[in-house]
């Protein structure tokens, strides 16, 4: 855990910048996926291009994980959206709100961000980085910890970080059950398209024909 001093560091200061200045959450949160990919990718080795290559031609060790996975995510944020927001319409959750210019390039940037940039960095820190194996209960205490400070970067408020931690569990139990990061790190990218690619199409369709 000592190399994870700095994106630590990394993610307090993302934290007080997101209070601070809430209305640039969109380079805040660019600036600081960079950052960890680029932590956890060149310095901390978290990641083989090889290694993906080599999963994906696995059918039952890697595709089918997936699917479970996806699924999971799927009904994760069904339950965040039609359960539990239903039930509490009228509290703040506290969700970082992502704004972007009405223009092209921004929202390119934001689906890269989103779609890519967002679950590998997520992936790549708070589960592989963060969940260390040993003894069932080390395993428990550091679960806990990546899906809290998971949650905290993208939700200040209790409703909110409840709703974040509800949405990583389907990717953190998927790397707990198969020790393979490179499943949830699939699962969550597959989830993020499926999420995103409407309101990205549908934005870019709407500029383009203003």
């Amino acid at each position: 855990m000592k190399r994870l001093y700095i994106p630590f560091a990394w993610e307090l200061l993302f934290i007080i910048a997101t209070i601070l200045l809430p209305k640039q959450a969109f380079y805040l949160y660019f600036v600081f996926y960079t950052g960890l990919l680029i932590y956890c990718y060149y310095f901390y080795k978290q990641f083989s291009f090889r290694k993906l290559g080599k999963n994906m031609t696995r059918v039952v060790r890697f595709w089918i994980p997936v699917a479970v996975t996806f699924a999971g995510l799927l009904l994760t944020n069904h339950i965040k959206n039609n359960i539990i927001q239903a039930n509490y319409p009228l509290v703040k959750d506290g969700t970082i709100s992502i704004i972007t210019h009405n223009d092209i390039i921004p929202t390119v940037f934001y689906a890269i961000m989103m779609i890519i940039m967002k679950p590998v960095a997520e992936e790549l820190f708070f589960r592989k980085a963060i969940i260390k194996f040993g003894s069932k209960k080390r395993v428990f205490a550091l679960t806990v910890v990546s899906l809290l400070l998971c949650a905290i970067t993208r939700a200040h408020g209790l409703l909110g970080i409840a709703e974040w931690v509800l949405m990583a569990l389907p990717v953190t139990i998927a790397y707990v059950v198969t020790r393979n990061i490179y499943i949830s790190v699939m699962a969550h990218v597959a989830f993020e398209f499926y999420d995103n690619i409407y309101s990205v199409v549908y934005a870019i369709g709407r500029i383009l024909n203003r």
